[in-house]
This record gives C-alpha cells, structure tokens and sequence, in this order.
C-alpha cells in the first residue's frame, strides 16, 4: 500500500492513528487500511519473534561456548597458546588470549545489529564466525544465525516502506455527526456556539450503531457498506 493511493487517508491521520468519517467512501477506505495495518502487525510480530529469538540463542550460546573454551578439544586458540584442557589438568593456554574474540563479538554485535539495525544476514555470519577460534560449538551458531537473520531481513524488507512503519496502529473512527441530521445544519457546529463537550460526546456516540452487524466469532462488528451508503444518501 501507498500513500499516494489513499484519497482520505492522509500522513497526519495515520501519526495520529485517528479518522472521522463523514462518507461511505471514507469508511470503505478505513475499513481497509486497518485490515491492511493488521496484517502489517502479524508480520512485524514474526519479526520480533525471530529476532528475540536469534538475541537469546546468541546469549546462551555465548555463555556455554565460552564456559566451555578452556580445552585444547574444543579451542582452536587455547591449543595455539600451549593448552591441553582443563580436564585434571590446571595448567594450560591463555585464558585471556582465547577469549579476546568474544569481547570483539559482543562490541560489534551490539553496534551493528541491536544499535545500527543492520538484518544482513552476510554480515551476521563475518561477526559470528569471529568466535570460531574460540569454540568449535560457534560454527553451529554462525549457521544458525546466517539462517535467522536472512528471514529477519526478508521479512524487514517487507514492511518498512509501508504507511505506518514501524508500529502499523490502526485508525480509531469516529462520527462527529449523523449525516441525515445534519442537512440543515451542515457541518457548522462550531459556528453555533456548540461547546467542546458537546462535540466530544458526538464524537464518542457512533450514528451507525444501529446498523452494525457480527463478523467474526470472536467479536467485532463492521456497517454494512449498504445500509451506511442509505444513511448518507437519505435513503434510509
């Protein structure tokens, strides 16, 4: 969806996450740009849920990788700096040789991917497989990461030039007036005197309540499209 195809819509009304309707067309439109805006919500969910996912999976397995580096069986680096393993033996490598990568890890993992945003699943596999040298095990999770981040980003891909990005709020609607009621009147409330109040309460009170009809088991109601058209039309 567009934003130059929105002929009521406009940037303000999506900011504000506000609409007053004062036509039949202009309730179609809402209708379907709030359908519109929940899809964009269920998709940016499954973002979040990958991306919370690929956080705690990077944490734990740092944790584990790195509690389990000092050993010439699973550290490239520890072997490289004399050691043979901490199973009976307490001599060994560097301890703080094997575990420089790490550090480096965590600085450019929170730079580029928590703080820049960057999805590049490229990107993500260089910066892991820093930690390679540390552990053997952080091939898997180079792997694994190469994985999630490329569905994080063809999933970031998908939403963010869309209207309302990055939170998609739908629009609340909202009836300042009952057309049929307004014909003599227009729309110069304001003009009489009428007070903010008053004004509020007509906001809060929906003319077309009457004409609302179920739509889903789990609750919600739509108009119907043919009986808000005869209220506006004063056909009803």
């Amino acid at each position: 969806m567009k934003i130059e195809d929105l002929k009521y819509i406009t940037p303000l009304d999506i900011q504000a996450a506000h609409l007053n309707i004062t036509s039949a067309e202009m309730y179609e439109e809402a209708k379907n740009f709030n359908q519109f805006m929940y899809d964009m919500q269920r998709k940016r969910w499954r973002f979040l849920r990958d991306y919370w996912a690929m956080i705690m999976l990077n944490i734990l397995m740092l944790i584990i990788g790195c509690a389990t580096s000092l050993s010439s069986y699973t550290s490239l680096l520890f072997l490289a700096t004399g050691g043979r393993g901490p199973l009976g033996m307490a001599v060994g490598g560097n301890m703080y040789v094997t575990l420089v990568p790490a550090v480096i890890y965590v600085i450019l993992f929170v730079w580029l991917i928590m703080l820049k945003k960057i999805y590049n699943w490229r990107l993500a596999v260089v910066v892991t497989a820093i930690l390679i040298p540390v552990n053997y095990c952080f091939a898997a999770l180079t792997i694994a990461n190469a994985i999630l981040f490329r569905v994080m980003y063809r999933t970031d891909e998908e939403i963010k030039d869309e209207p309302g990005y990055p939170g998609f709020a739908e629009l609340t609607l909202s009836f300042i007036r009952d057309e049929e009621n307004a014909e003599d009147k227009g729309m110069d409330s304001f003009a009489d005197g009428k007070k903010v109040d008053d004004l509020e309460s007509e906001r809060k009170e929906n003319p077309f309540n009457k004409y609302r009809t179920r739509y889903q088991a789990e609750g919600g109601s739509l108009l119907k499209d043919n009986d808000i058209s005869n209220v506006i039309n004063g056909n009803d």
